[in-house]
Order: C-alpha cells, then sequence, then structure tokens
C-alpha cells in the first residue's frame, strides 16, 4: 500500500505543522490544500515536510479536496487518506484504518467515532446522527459514521468518481457515489476528539447539515 495523505487547511497556523510531523511516518507523502489562509499556514505546512497547494481564496472543503486529487492522478499512489487539518483526526489513528483496509480489502475505509452524545457538542451530535441516518437509508447498507473526514480510500475507486462537491457535502458525494458503483466499504474505530467539549471545526451544523441533506438526495437520486 502507497498512501498520499490530503489534508485540507485553512488557518490553522496553530497547529498544522506538528500535525503533518506526526503523519508523515504513516503515509509516503502528505499533500496540505492550503484553502485560502492568511496566517502562513502552507508556509509552516511545507516547512514540517508536506507538499503544499495553495488556494488563493478559500473555496471550501470539497473544493480544496477536488484540486488536490486533480493533481495527484497521474501518480502511483494505491490509496488516498482525507484527513482533516482542525486538529480532530489522531494520526496515531492512521495505522487502524490501513490495517482495517489491508484486511478486507475494502475500498473504503471509514474512521468512526462513537458518536457519543455526552462527549459532542450537542449540535455536533444532531448533525452527525441525522447524517449518518440518512445515508444509510440512502446506500441501503449501515453507515456508522457518515460526516466523518477521516477516511482511506483505494485511489483505483476515487479516481472513477466525477465529484462536484464545493464544501462539506463531500464526504456524502464520494460515499453515495462509490456505493453507486457497488464498492465495499468497512469501518474503523478512531477516537472523538474535541477541544474542551467545543469542535475546532468551522463547519457550522445546521445549516451545513441541510446543505448536506439537500444534496446527498441530488447525488442518490438525480444523478448529480
Amino acid at each position: 500500500m502507497r498512501i498520499c495523505a490530503l489534508i485540507p487547511a485553512y488557518n490553522e497556523a496553530d497547529i498544522i505543522g506538528d500535525l503533518v510531523t506526526a503523519v508523515r511516518p504513516h503515509v509516503a507523502e502528505v499533500v496540505v490544500i492550503d484553502d485560502g489562509s492568511v496566517d502562513g499556514t502552507g508556509a509552516l505546512a511545507a516547512r514540517a515536510g508536506a507538499v503544499c497547494l495553495r488556494l488563493d481564496e478559500n473555496q471550501g472543503k470539497g473544493a480544496a479536496l477536488r484540486h488536490a486529487l486533480a493533481r495527484i492522478a497521474p501518480s502511483d499512489f494505491t490509496h488516498v487518506l482525507f484527513m482533516d487539518g482542525d486538529g480532530q483526526h489522531r494520526p496515531e489513528d492512521i495505522p487502524v484504518l490501513v490495517e482495517t483496509a489491508r484486511a478486507s480489502g475494502a475500498d473504503l475505509v471509514i474512521g468512526a467515532r462513537s458518536l457519543d452524545r455526552s462527549r459532542m457538542p450537542r449540535s455536533r451530535h444532531f448533525s452527525n446522527s441525522v447524517g449518518s441516518q440518512l445515508t444509510s437509508r440512502l446506500v441501503g447498507r449501515p453507515i456508522r459514521d457518515s460526516q466523518s473526514g477521516f477516511r482511506l480510500i483505494r485511489t483505483e475507486s476515487l479516481s472513477a468518481l466525477r465529484l462536484r462537491a464545493r464544501r462539506y457535502e463531500i464526504e456524502m458525494e464520494v460515499l453515495i457515489k462509490l456505493c453507486r458503483r457497488g464498492a465495499t466499504i468497512d469501518h474503523a474505530p478512531v477516537a472523538l476528539v474535541y477541544d474542551g467539549g467545543h469542535a475546532r471545526s468551522k463547519m457550522r451544523p445546521i445549516r451545513d447539515t441541510v446543505r448536506i441533506c439537500l444534496w446527498s438526495l441530488a447525488f442518490r437520486y438525480l444523478g448529480a
């Protein structure tokens, strides 16, 4: 397995260097997509050993990931690791995803959190629970954590998809379109991480959950 980690980041100068340093031992290459940051995120990522792709304006998580996927398309990576740049995913959990993919041969391994209500902000628990229930119905199979951005995907399967998401609906688009192609899905247990009980994520739970749900219906039934 030859893995490329793709980390979209927007104004994460305080943690991006340490994150890149911690991820590098587990993968062949780390690519950080600096999504229009104004705090030096890209320079710090490059200093820590990442390949840094720079977007001049903040375009959203989906747009950042699609930009990176286009850039690495000619490479020989067997798998792509999606990982958020805000500290919610622990680099030490990467081997769990890798071993699950190796053992199961799954096209997509989702890093599934426990979704413990007592350890999550109420709004985040709502968005994750609603998203997972909706996704399970849309794809006809149980999905434990549809909103997890911590994923390991077989490059061959991913390259066959025509992606168009610009924001947080990217996870649902990839999942739904892979399932429509008959891809195999597995889950790997990962830690639930919040900073003092408050997510660092820039996602706005109510607005973005509605957007994700609407786009999910379009991906599933309209062939968007």
